[in-house]
Formats: structure tokens, sequence, C-alpha cells
């Protein structure tokens, strides 16, 4: 977790030349960044290897389907259920490395203090629909858990909870980009 984290210079002029990143910033708040990036590529790791895994289901089914002419029932549920948890942990991802679409054409005319409200304002909205999504994601996997998927022999509720724990991610991501933004601090993308 520590392995990007580098103090700042102890001279104060040179201190001003370098850019403060969530990897130079030391103390707790760098302890806060640097797991907020840990948790940020294992959310990449894992939506890597689901990728891995949809790919690798789909080409069974093919080849079940035209080879072995027996087509397998149980890939193309798989391959949902992956796929719902590859997107919202890539989502959240997205959220904590800037990398979500945004209009801001505007703004790079707008005053600093603009700029900086706006996307605070921008952030604050995205931790609601992450509260939202998790509630909602966590309601319907208590709902679902007693019901079995067809063609596959887990419980229903693992369709969302990947929505409950994308949600929490990224309101969590979310908090992060607010405080950089606040203490105007430049945010490296998990994945750089």
């Amino acid at each position: 977790m520590g392995a990007h984290l580098h103090a700042l210079p102890a001279d104060p002029a040179a201190r001003s030349q370098v850019v403060r990143t969530t990897t130079n910033t030391t103390g707790l708040l760098g302890a806060y960044f640097a797991f907020h990036a840990w948790l940020s590529r294992i959310c990449l790791m894992i939506a890597v290897v689901g990728t891995i895994l949809i790919v690798a289901a789909v080409l069974y089914q093919i080849f079940g389907r035209y080879v072995l002419n027996d087509s397998p029932a149980w890939t193309e549920i798989f391959a949902l259920v992956v796929i719902l948890y590859v997107t919202c942990l890539a989502a959240a991802v997205g959220v904590r490395d800037g990398r979500h679409i945004g209009m801001d054409s505007l703004l790079n005319f707008a005053p600093e203090r603009v700029r900086m409200a706006a996307e605070v304002i921008v952030y604050l909205g995205m931790i609601v629909f992450g509260l939202s999504m998790a509630w909602s994601g966590a309601e319907l996997s208590i709902e679902m858990a007693p019901y079995i998927n067809p063609g596959l022999p887990i419980s229903q509720a693992w369709s969302y909870v990947p929505l409950a724990a994308g949600g929490v991610l990224i309101a969590l991501f979310a908090v992060e980009r607010i405080v950089a933004a606040v203490l105007k601090i430049k945010v490296i993308p998990s994945w750089h």
C-alpha cells in the first residue's frame, strides 16, 4: 500500500514547485489515499478476471453449440451475472480515476473557485447516486435471496450484490475526490 508514497521536500520553496498528488501525500491523509488506490486496483483486477471469465464462458457456449451440438445452459446466466460485477466495479473505479463522462468546456473559462464548486457538486451528486444504488441493491439482494437462478445453482441475490457493492464504492471514491479537490491534491489514477 505504501510503495507509491513519497515525502514532499523539506524546503518550502521546493515544496511549492512540487504538484501535490495522492501518491506523494504523507501521514493519515496519505494512508487514506493509498487505501483508496489499493481498493481501486483490487476492483480493476476483479473486473479484468471477470471479463476473462465472461469471454471463456461465451467461447465454451459457442464450442458446445457448434462443435458438441449441446449448448450448456449455465454459460449465458453466468456471463450475465459476472458482467454486473465487472460493470459496477469498473464504474466505481471510473469515479475515483475521474474517467466518467463530463462536459467541462464552459468550466475551463470559469474562475478556479467556480470550477472547484462545480466539481464538488458533481461528486456530491455521485455520493447520493451511489448510496441510492447501494440501498436499492441491498434491498433487492435480500428480497431475491430465497430464489434460485434458473440454469445456475446460485441465489438470485448474487445478481444484485454488485449494485450494493458498486454503490458503496462509488460513494467512497466520490468522497475521496471531494477531499482531493478541496485540498488541491491531484488524484493519480489507479492504473497508471
